[in-house]
């Protein structure tokens, strides 16, 4: 029998006053402003955690930017015993929740650049990942999710440095590293050629295949990459996004669109795996995408998910607004309520 999805979003909630990436300029950097930082990022973690559980939300992507300057030189602080209480609290948390977290590292860790420089930090860069989840006391089933870099002229030799460059890594990192296909340089193709090898899992990204697709077809890519996730590793994990289709590129919708997320989870439901919305608004898609996979929901979690929405209708058309006000209080399933208001707003 399938465990049921997790579903969550990434780093900063767009509806509630909780951040977790509070910063400041090198020039200030100092012991005070450091730690009135990492402390006021640290608390917002476990109310965000916190928040996410009454709101039956299990999957998080923790910001990068949770410890300022975590892998720059300056900061030579022992964050991690300073915080050992706060830190243990937030991860004791997340497993007695049964809550999945992960950090993805920004564009700049580049693990297979021919830069040793480049190199250098990134691997700083990820070992600081490593530490912060590494201190919450979580297992290996909560992932840093990483993209193989640049091509730099010759792919396969580019493969073969990242590979070269992850023996490079601590043995905790090596178990916490994943990655993901891109939207430019690297096919979910590519990643498994990677992975396979350095016996490491994949991550597929729906919207990277659109954009840079590879020659596999959907079924097989899928256990492909199941195949790569070992017992330790936890649940298959996917990145799902909708294109933002008035912008250029990959950019992310602003909200997820139901029918095309019904029909995503439709395509993945042989898999036991968690989903990691990539999308704008947040924890108000990731609300919307649990109720829609939820058949029974009372009148009261229907009535207060719509209120999200009232005001947007409102301003397209009063008429909307009448509209799925009565849908609302009728019983067909959320999901149709959810896939009107799509309608509405696109």
């Amino acid at each position: 029998m399938l465990e049921k999805n997790r579903i969550g979003y990434a780093c900063t909630p767009a509806s509630i006053p909780y951040k977790t990436s509070r910063s400041f300029l090198l020039k200030n950097f100092s012991d005070n402003v450091f730690n009135q930082c990492v402390r006021s990022n640290i608390e917002d973690l476990m109310n965000i955690l916190k928040w996410n559980v009454r709101n039956e939300i299990y999957l998080f992507r923790i910001s990068s930017d949770i410890i300022p300057f975590g892998s720059h030189p300056i900061n030579n602080l022992k964050w991690w015993e300073t915080y050992n209480k706060e830190l243990t609290e937030c991860g004791d948390f997340i497993k007695n929740n049964n809550i999945r977290v992960s950090m993805h590292p920004g564009q700049y860790t580049v693990l297979n650049s021919p830069n040793e420089e480049v190199v250098e930090k990134s691997i700083m860069d990820l070992e600081y990942h490593c530490k912060f989840l590494d201190s919450l006391g979580v297992d290996y089933s909560n992932k840093i999710i990483l993209h193989v870099g640049g091509v730099y002229g010759d792919k396969l030799s580019a493969m073969e440095r990242f590979k070269h460059n992850f023996n490079r890594l601590s043995n905790s990192l090596k178990k916490r590293l994943v990655i993901e296909n891109d939207d430019k340089s690297y096919t979910i193709e590519d990643v498994l050629n990677i992975c396979n090898d350095i016996k490491i899992p994949a991550v597929f990204d729906n919207l990277h295949q659109q954009l840079n697709p590879c020659s596999l077809e959907w079924k097989d890519i899928l256990y492909a990459v199941k195949n790569t996730w070992k017992v330790e590793d936890g649940p298959v994990k996917f990145h799902y996004s909708d294109r933002d289709i008035s912008k250029k590129g990959g950019a992310h919708s602003k909200f997820v669109v139901t029918s095309n997320f019904l029909d995503y989870m439709k395509s993945i439901s042989e898999i036991n795996s968690d989903v990691m919305l990539e999308v704008k608004d947040k924890e108000i898609s990731t609300i919307k995408c649990i109720c829609t996979l939820n058949e029974d929901l009372p009148i009261s979690i229907r009535t207060e998910q719509w209120a999200k929405y009232k005001y947007s209708l409102m301003e397209k058309d009063y008429s909307y607004y009448k509209k799925c006000s009565s849908l609302v209080n009728s019983p067909i399933p959320m999901r149709e309520v959810y896939m009107y208001i799509d309608q509405c707003l696109e």
